[in-house]
């Protein structure tokens, strides 16, 4: 069927069941990992690219549970925290609350350049700068902001270690 003929009210019904041929596929090295490891992302703060580029991931575009990755909405359901944006002083009590409520076995991830150092949002007034200022970052996906490809090639990465 071609796209003239899908035309009319059915035709976004036919976007949606055709939306895998378009999906953006990570590594051609990567493999799905047969363990989903549940994400919680947590925005502390400035331009909210890199939260932007998340949210994304979530959408029918990256497929991210095709890949072994899910979000959850609690973080008493998460393995990993994705912490996007500089470290703001009010965010602190916020990161250290939904650190705790983490299970045991848990990582954190920098996600983009003001996570890991404040980027462009050094220390002031309103932000320590990153999460440099609270603890060694251990794991990081680089950018500013990194685009949802490179956030989930990253994750994939940080996955295999």
């Amino acid at each position: 069927m071609t796209a003239f003929q899908t035309m009319g009210p059915l035709s976004v019904l036919h976007a949606f069941l055709n939306v895998s041929r378009w999906r953006v596929s990570a590594d051609k090295g990567m493999s799905v990992r047969p363990d989903t490891i549940n994400l919680y992302v947590l925005e502390t703060g400035g331009c909210e690219g890199c939260a932007m580029e998340v949210e994304s991931l979530c959408g029918s575009a990256f497929a991210l549970e095709q890949y072994g990755f899910a979000r959850v909405t609690d973080p008493a359901d998460a393995d990993w925290l994705l912490v996007t944006g500089p470290m703001g002083r009010a965010c602190v009590q916020m990161l250290e609350r939904v650190w705790n409520a983490m299970p045991a076995g848990k990582s954190l991830v920098a996600v983009g350049a003001c996570a890991v150092d404040g980027g462009m949002f050094g220390p002031n007034y309103a932000t320590l700068g990153g999460l440099k200022a609270l603890t060694p970052v251990r794991r990081a996906i680089p950018g500013c902001p990194p685009s949802p490809q490179d956030i989930l090639v990253g994750l994939q990465r940080l996955a295999e270690r």
